[in-house]
């Protein structure tokens, strides 16, 4: 003790407690008045303040901690009072807590929808508290834009989140396809490529007619391209793809993934948000001892839907269609489906967590090994994931750094189309030849000294051995990716913090195709093979700054997010592609022939950088917890408008929502009721480099690049959709039943389109901008929760319905948009109509009635000067139908889904009509020929003139209507006294179980297109596939 002065004092006890210690020390108690005494017991490092009660002392401590509900998440603004006084608090967006009180308090912690608890302190310096839910409303922590926590009740708009079990139940090569019916509002299309394809996600229905309409993907807040080589660059060959940038993440690091589907919710995101979002919040380390868990999903694919074939009838002798006679041959019997193989996915992982209060590390090991049904289509992906949290200086400062790297290769994924498909002549192979010969698809030629294709069925829709295609036009896609991201967060008041973000993003893939001598010419351009190879490079960097408060006074609260991000992103390609030279078949980059320069044989370099910097602000406004405003703006200073009178442009939106069970009494079974409403303006800039005065297109008659010139206006704007939603959320019967209702509108204007002109000044085509896509429509989530003893059934319904509607487009209300399609169909926009709208060119001759005119026993085609309507691809609505059942360790769950309205196409189906090979030519020529006007024609004169590449597609047009057991999974955990403290669980799971409705010979929900257009077309498309499969999972 310091003269004049009473000091605090640290002991360190191992033998007694403070009490008997304090009888024995002369002067304690000028000691215990001064403040209290921090005991350290028994050597163990658990600080804890020991009342001095006995003493007549009453001490003050700080107490921290946080108050989390039965699932582990932060509870916003609990209260946590001192018994007997008005000293406390409330939780902040976190739902921690700090309070100075006296070492003997007792804290009441309250919460609505929760049960009260009284807490004695005793000391104590952290008390985190979970609390118990009444029979009363949950109010749930919701992760929004930018990673910003808010309170369910608080929000104006509609998000849905799902669990990320979910996503690995039954686990695909790309996790979005594990979504699809489990959230109202997206439509979610799985690519066709198979094993390893982009996935086609809209939400709310189309919007822009020349930009992508897919959803912007967040990772922990922070956006992230998604470059994808799955659009198909035209339907009647079809480019095939590659995978997408998404599909890199390993499923087992997803903690949860959160839709916004509005604009309104993704307005602070930017541009890149217009269509929505996908916001993916992924593990971290949690606080306790190391924990690892060993997981393995092993499934087993076939296909699923499949055109139906014949082969009673065989070709004719010199004629590879199968017109010819029924006979018993040898080789009638062939089966097209035994061309597939049986594809595999097999998926392991391990992971490992451990932590202390101020420190959690999080690391992750993945391998997806697949094949396809096609053989030769490979795709690996290697994941490895590193993430640290650590908190420091009293915790006011968090640090989270992630570290992640993907090693990913594709080979030959097929989507559909004549190039590169091995299809068409497995499909189209003559009846009564002997498909088991060309299974040796390769022959030594002596005089060549190589191995050639062995083939000698001629190359009609660019036809070749099928086998050769798989093994011997080889495209392959090797990418080395690495994402590295950090967090900062320094707290500095308990309701005021800064949080700074930045994440690197880059990915190096090589692309290399070869196709060996004696391919067809169209696509070796030399009898010595072909070879192309490409370096692609696409690198981005975002970073954002915030300023975050929350704070409470009396009745009324205000949490608000001021900040300013960037965003760099850079893409590029450098390569040559062309034929090669003597000798064949050396696949390197000297054996090409630069001394043919063609468009075939060429160098190839193209890319664009973009830029986006931007400030925002968003306010939440709320009163007793019951009612909310939101408001929020962002301006973003674009590059794609650089050159512009328009540089930069501002987006705002504003909300209400009002708890109105809370407001009024309500009948006792409505537990808790929301209404909410929003209003957002988001813009979207033009696609980057349209102002660009440097653009230039390869010229192959030069052997060089020139300048591309087009005419824009310099009043560009941006695209711009304004749009609004309201909903109501309620729970009922003790939240056993919830509802969430949503409907909206949205208008997109301000659309780009590049159209040819004549004298102007040099340019031959011009860019304006103009029209207006209006959306509008339901969203509706059904859901039933409930527990009987150890039995719980958890249910969903999900409906949702959109209708899609062009209300202006060009200035001439008569003209049109045509956006490609197939032979006789395509996609024609009009005022009025749709952006799925299909059009028919060709019909059959008619007479004057109208009548399909019949002469000679013969039809005719003929084509039509005005395309005829036949529809639209785009679905009237969608349902999914989810179920869970626990008993114990048991627990059963299927998903049934289903899509209403809209039509498909299949010219694969015309196709084997004209070659005679489809079951219903089989059955034409069975009854004797087909009935037209009271006459018989023969099966081969109608399908001659009536399939073919160039149908009359009212007859191949099919209702895309169906319904499906898309998911089902079954497991066990057995209880973990049997393996002494690890938990096993081991399951079952089938995808595209069964069929229940589809009129179309192919599956309507697959897509090759991940594209705004070639939607609901099949052209030779790969079948989608059924899995069966098991999964087993260790952890301890």
């Amino acid at each position: 003790m310091q003269k004049g002065k009473i000091l605090p004092v640290s002991v360190f006890l191992s033998c007694c407690s403070l009490t008997a210690f304090a009888s024995n020390v002369v002067g304690v108690s000028s000691i215990a008045k001064a403040n209290y005494v921090s005991t350290v017991i028994n050597g163990r490092g658990s600080h804890v303040s020991e009342s001095l009660k006995a003493l007549g002392v009453n001490t003050k401590v700080k107490v921290a901690g946080s108050v989390v509900d039965e699932k582990g998440d932060p509870i916003i603004g609990a209260s946590i009072r001192v018994k007997g006084t008005q000293t406390g608090t409330q939780t902040d967006i976190d739902g921690k807590y700090v309070l100075h009180i006296p070492a003997n308090s007792t804290l009441i912690v309250s919460y609505i929808g929760y049960k009260t608890q009284e807490i004695a302190v005793n000391g104590a310096t952290t008390l985190n508290i979970k609390l118990a839910p009444e029979a009363t409303a949950i109010d749930e922590v919701v992760v929004t834009a930018l990673g910003i926590k808010r309170s369910e009740k608080a929000l104006s708009y509609n998000v849905q989140k799902v669990g990320g079990d979910k996503v690995t139940n039954v686990k695909s090569t790309n996790f979005m396809n594990s979504l699809s019916g489990k959230v109202a509002g997206v439509n979610i299309n799985a690519s066709s490529a198979g094993m390893g394809g982009a996935t086609r996600v809209v939400m709310r229905g189309p919007k822009s007619i020349t930009k992508s309409n897919q959803a912007l993907y967040v990772i922990d807040g922070v956006p992230v391209t998604n470059t994808s080589n799955g659009a198909i660059d035209g339907g009647f060959y079809a480019s095939q793809p590659g995978s997408e940038g998404i599909a890199d993440i390993n499923p087992e690091d997803i903690e949860s993934i959160s839709v916004l589907s509005g604009p309104a919710a993704a307005a602070l995101y930017g541009s890149a948000a217009a269509q929505g979002v996908i916001m993916i919040t992924t593990k971290k380390g949690k606080k306790g001892k190391v924990k690892v868990t060993i997981s393995n999903s092993s499934q087993f694919a076939n296909p699923f839907v499949m055109p139906e074939f014949q082969n009673k009838y065989i070709n004719a002798p010199e004629d590879n269609r199968s017109w010819g006679a029924a006979t018993g041959s040898p080789y009638g019997n062939y089966e097209p489906k035994k061309f597939f193989n049986t594809g595999a996915n097999i998926q392991n992982n391990v992971s490992l967590t451990a932590g202390t209060e101020k420190n959690q590390t999080y690391l992750s090991l993945g391998t997806t090994n697949a094949k396809g049904i096609i053989p030769n289509n490979k795709y690996d992906r290697y994941n490895f994931t590193f993430r640290n949290t650590t908190s420091m200086l009293n915790d006011k400062l968090t640090v989270d750094f992630n570290f992640n790297y993907v090693r990913e290769v594709d080979r030959n994924l097929m989507a559909q189309g004549q190039y590169f498909n091995p299809l068409t002549s497995v499909y189209l192979f003559p009846r009564g030849e002997s498909f088991d010969a060309i299974r040796t698809f390769e022959l030594y030629d002596p005089s060549r000294g190589i191995h050639v294709q062995n083939w000698g069925y001629g190359d009609a829709l660019s036809m070749q051995n099928p086998y050769w295609v798989a093994n011997r036009m080889v495209r392959q896609n090797k990418r080395n990716r690495y994402m590295v991201s950090g967090n900062v967060k320094y707290k500095i008041t308990n309701y005021l913090d800064v949080t700074g973000r930045l994440r690197w993003d880059d990915a190096k893939t090589f692309q290399d195709d070869k196709r060996y001598a004696s391919t067809t010419t169209l696509f070796a351009h030399s009898k010595y093979g072909y070879y192309g190879y490409d370096n692609v490079d696409d690198n981005s960097i975002y970073g954002d700054l915030m300023l975050n408060i929350n704070k409470t006074l009396g009745n009324y609260s205000i949490g608000a997010n001021i900040g300013t991000s960037f965003s760099r992103t850079a893409y590029s390609v450098s390569g040559f592609q062309g034929g090669l030279k003597a000798p064949s078949n050396i696949f390197t980059p000297h054996a090409i022939d630069y001394g043919k320069p063609t468009n075939d044989n060429r160098p190839i370099y193209y890319g664009n950088k973009h830029r986006i910097n931007s400030v925002f602000a968003n306010v939440e406004l709320g009163w007793k917890s019951m009612l909310y405003m939101t408001l929020t703006g962002r301006n973003d200073w674009d590059s794609a408008l650089d050159n512009t009178d328009n540089p930069s442009f501002f987006y705002p939106s504003v909300g209400m929502s009002a708890v109105i069970s809370q407001m009024a009494k309500m009948p006792e079974f409505i537990n808790y009721m929301k209404v909410r409403a929003s209003w957002a303006s988001v813009g979207s800039a033009i696609s980057p480099n349209i102002t660009s005065p440097w653009r230039y297109g390869y010229n192959p008659a030069s052997q060089s690049y020139a300048t591309v010139t087009y005419k824009f206006p310099n009043n560009f704007k941006p695209e711009r959709t304004n749009s609004w939603e309201a909903g109501l959320t309620a729970r009922f019967f003790n939240n056993n039943l919830t509802l969430d209702l949503t409907l909206y509108q949205s208008n997109t204007m301000n659309q780009t389109f590049l159209r040819p002109i004549t004298g102007g000044e040099g340019y031959t085509n011009e860019y304006v901008q103009t029209g207006n896509v209006r959306n509008r429509g339901i969203e509706l989530s059904l859901g039933y929760n409930h527990k009987w003893g150890n039995f719980t059934w958890n249910s969903n319904v999900t409906y949702s319905a959109n209708q899609n509607k062009i209300i202006d487009l060009l200035e001439d209300p008569k003209e049109t948009i045509r956006q490609g399609g197939l032979k006789g169909a395509e996609v024609i926009l009009k005022k009025g109509g749709t952006m799925g709208d299909i059009y028919m060119t060709t019909d059959f001759k008619r007479d004057a009635d109208g009548n399909i005119a019949v002469q000679d026993g013969n039809i005719a085609q003929v084509n039509l000067t005005n395309p005829s309507y036949r529809g639209s691809v785009l679905p009237k609505g969608n349902i999914g139908f989810s179920n869970d059942f626990t008993y114990k360790g048991f627990n059963l769950g299927f998903v049934i889904t289903a899509r209403l309205g809209g039509i498909v196409m299949s010219q694969t189906q015309a196709i084997m009509d004209s070659y005679g090979v489809s079951k219903r030519t089989e059955i034409a020529r069975d009854n004797g020929g087909i009935s037209v006007n009271n006459g018989v024609i023969s099966a081969q004169n109608y399908y001659s003139i009536v399939g073919g590449d160039n149908p009359i597609w009212s007859e191949y047009i099919y209702s895309a209507t169906n319904a499906r057991i898309q998911e089902l999974h079954a497991s066990y955990t057995f209880p973990r006294k049997w393996l002494g403290g690890a938990e096993l669980t081991l399951g079952i799971n089938a995808n595209n179980l069964l069929m229940l409705y589809n009129k179309a010979p192919f599956d309507p929900e697959s897509t090759a297109s991940t594209g705004t257009y070639y939607q609901g077309f099949d052209y030779f498309m790969q079948p989608s596939l059924r899995s069966l499969g098991f999964n087993i999972k260790l952890q301890f």
